[in-house]
């Protein structure tokens, strides 16, 4: 796969993803499988890993995590 951005070659990685959820909980999920271009950075992520930290976060606000560092973890 090529970068969208500057067409050079997308490599696989991990990003770290930060979400500030109200005005005062933020979750930072680690370790987030990534497409990284290898001459700009830019990061991707698949639709189903997107749908995977959304249900992290999710659970998380849940529990009632006000701030917060997560590693990525398939949903079950």
């Amino acid at each position: 796969m090529n970068c969208p951005l500057c067409k050079s070659t997308m490599i696989e990685g991990t990003s770290v993803l930060t979400f500030k959820m109200e005005s005062t909980q933020i979750l930072v999920i680690k370790n987030v499988p990534a497409l990284i271009c290898d001459q700009c950075g830019e990061e991707f992520v698949t639709s189903q890993t997107s749908k995977n930290v959304e249900i992290q976060v999710n659970k998380a606000v849940a529990d009632g995590i006000s701030m917060g560092f997560l590693s990525y973890t398939l949903a079950a």
